[in-house]
């Protein structure tokens, strides 16, 4: 699957042959985009030649979610199928910000809860904020995202479980 950003611009694109792999042109090559979710038809249209073989259509997706482009091509040719994810461009920012995070890159860890087992002070829970800037992490404003953890010990002081839990 595919990934294009919404609101930018994609090129549809096709490359035909004939049996011994030679480019064929002056085809008529259809296409038509379902948004996935709810097989809406949300444009249709015909691939422009731009020679040797290649069609191609530029077309701008503004839905998030997984679309189906389904290319219709004469009868002695494969019709294709295409399968593309709409995703915000902070999506995929933010997801990388927040597994920077994680790796303890502008991060704070607050609310501490502990035990004491034995002699061992075991932390038991609290919580976790990561930051995009260290100003942003030294200063606490402006978190990218808080989650919330806990621990479980046995009897000599062990860690047996921890969960991490975004909030």
């Amino acid at each position: 699957m595919i990934e294009v950003v919404k609101g930018s611009t994609y090129y549809l694109e096709m490359f035909i042959t004939n049996q011994i792999g030679d480019p064929v042109t002056g085809l008529t090559i259809t296409y038509k985009i379902y948004y996935s979710a709810t097989n809406v038809l949300l444009e249709e249209g015909t691939l422009d030649e731009i020679g040797n073989g290649v069609y191609q259509k530029s077309v701008v997706f503004n839905n998030l979610g997984q679309h189906r482009v389904i290319y219709t091509t004469p009868t002695n040719y494969t019709d294709e199928i295409e399968s593309i994810m709409v995703i915000e461009e902070k999506a995929k920012e933010g997801t990388l910000l927040r597994v920077l995070g994680l790796s303890q890159e502008n991060y704070r860890l607050f609310d501490t809860v502990y035990v004491t087992i034995g002699v061992r002070q075991c932390l038991t829970s609290g919580k976790i904020r990561i930051y995009q800037n260290a100003d942003d992490c030294n200063n606490d404003i402006n978190p990218i995202a808080e989650y919330q953890i806990t621990a479980s010990y046995n009897a000599n002081g062990l860690m047996t479980s921890y969960k991490v839990v975004k909030l």
